[in-house]
């Protein structure tokens, strides 16, 4: 987790889809990463605060595994 975000991956989501990298593919900042034969994408915890909140990883994931969480106020 980072300082203002929280960007995690529902495993049993993300393991019925062994071949995809969607979301490996689409982060311009590379927080996720699933080498292959890996069951499920995982978060690269010390690059967390460098997401953008493009939410492109959760747009592109086909089964809605990928969730990204601000963990500050605003307005």
């Amino acid at each position: 987790m980072g300082l203002f975000i929280e960007v995690a991956i529902e495993e049993a989501a993300c393991a019925s889809q062994p071949e995809c990298r969607e979301c490996v593919q689409s982060c311009p900042v590379d927080i996720l990463e699933r080498a292959a034969g890996e069951r499920v994408a995982r978060v690269i915890d010390e690059n967390v605060d460098e997401c953008i909140l493009c939410d492109l990883c959760v747009v592109r994931c086909p089964v809605e595994a990928v969730t990204v969480t601000k963990l500050y106020a605003t307005g």
